[in-house]
């Protein structure tokens, strides 16, 4: 098995259980936004799981991915609902929440095969993911509620721009890059993409922290 299998197969998805198992200890005193980052991670950890056992048994773990992108949408939307203060902003996260996973559902069912990357929802996924996250950074300091005010957000927003920015353009081009770059750019390609969801792991868990030793209670 190559070094980048194994980084990418076993040490990434393992990464996830630092900030998840973090979250669990200090569960008290971590404020809800951050609660609720742990389901975005929970289910991040299961299904990357499934999918490097289905590429360790050369199974195509694609479709995993096209439920995942409804997953990560849903999951992220769900944590900027209690990350912001309540308002306008929050109805347009509950409806993006429940069409986002019908377009997918379309793209798969009408455009894109599940045996292939969705190369359509998966970019559109991170562009919401984006926006929501430049427009948390802008609006935070302006918040009327103070405890929504925190360090820990701004490392949260800090690891979502960093991956989700990092990872857009290989997002819309996967499968060309699957179908016509060379195995050694490929390898290339993920490992730094790896990388990157690494470093989001390794704010999420300073966030924790962070947030727990500033809590009185």
């Amino acid at each position: 098995m190559s070094p980048s299998a194994i980084y990418l197969g076993y040490v990434i998805p393992a990464a996830t259980l630092i900030p998840v198992i973090s979250g669990l200890l200090f569960y008290k005193q971590i404020n809800k936004p951050l609660r609720i980052l742990l389901i975005y991670l929970g289910a991040s950890f299961g299904l990357n799981v499934m999918g490097s056992v289905l590429s360790y048994h050369h199974i195509n773990n694609l479709p995993g991915l096209h439920f995942y992108t409804m997953v990560e949408l849903v999951a992220v939307m769900l944590y900027f609902l209690y990350a912001f203060e309540k308002g306008n902003i929050s109805k347009w996260i509950k409806a993006i929440m429940v069409i986002f996973p019908v377009i997918c559902i379309i793209n798969f069912t009408f455009f894109q095969s599940i045996y292939e990357y969705n190369t359509f929802t998966r970019p559109l996924d991170a562009i919401i993911i984006i926006i929501f996250t430049t427009a948390y950074m802008t609006m935070q300091s302006s918040f009327k509620n103070r405890a929504l005010i925190t360090r820990s957000g701004r490392l949260v927003a800090a690891g979502f721009m960093i991956y989700f920015c990092s990872s857009l353009f290989q997002f819309i081009f996967s499968n060309v890059i699957s179908k016509n770059a060379s195995k050694n750019i490929r390898y290339l390609i993920w490992d730094l993409h790896g990388t990157f969801v690494l470093i989001m792991y390794l704010l999420f868990f300073w966030a924790i922290i962070n947030e727990r030793n500033n809590r009185k209670y």
